[in-house]
């Protein structure tokens, strides 16, 4: 699994981030993505633009670029083609270590309804307990899968 992470490298520059200032370069790929991933890659950070959760599918360029501006990075590359992105953000969050991850993905069949793409994730805190630090997150976590254009259902799981 290709994961890459961004990390808080400060009070204040995890805060300036958060308020809109221009995020450090440092979310290129790596040279080579293993074959056995077939081009799949998932990122995670503790700091995006986002104030609140939000949940994004990216099928285009355009929402791919979408994407990547609210985690405030420079797009990693193009949209690899028959996948598509799918990202969750947890918003503001005053903990270091807060995160989220996705941990499924499934096809959801109902009878008499299209079937639509569930997009399983868990939220983690593993700042030690009591701690109060301060410091502003706002987690993200992407990951490609292949393309489809059924309806995406986001749900939380313990």
């Amino acid at each position: 699994m290709l994961t890459v992470t961004a990390g808080l490298a400060g009070c204040s520059g995890g805060l300036a981030w958060l308020g809109g200032e221009p995020p450090p370069d440092d979310n290129a790929l790596p040279a080579a993505i293993s074959p056995s991933l077939v081009g799949r890659g998932e990122w995670h950070g503790a700091i995006s633009r986002a104030q609140s959760t939000t949940y994004l599918v990216a099928r285009n360029a355009a929402e791919w670029q979408s994407l990547w501006d609210l985690v405030g990075m420079r797009v990693p590359g193009a949209l690899p083609e028959r996948l598509m992105a799918l990202g969750v953000f947890l918003g503001s969050r005053n903990s270091v270590g807060a995160g989220v991850e996705v941990v499924n993905t499934r096809v959801e069949h109902r009878e008499g309804v299209r079937d639509r793409l569930v997009v399983e994730y868990h939220e983690f805190d593993q700042s030690p307990r009591n701690a109060t630090t301060g410091s502003l997150t706002s987690p993200y976590a992407i990951i490609l899968v292949d393309w489809s254009d059924a309806p995406v259902r986001f749900a939380r799981v313990p």
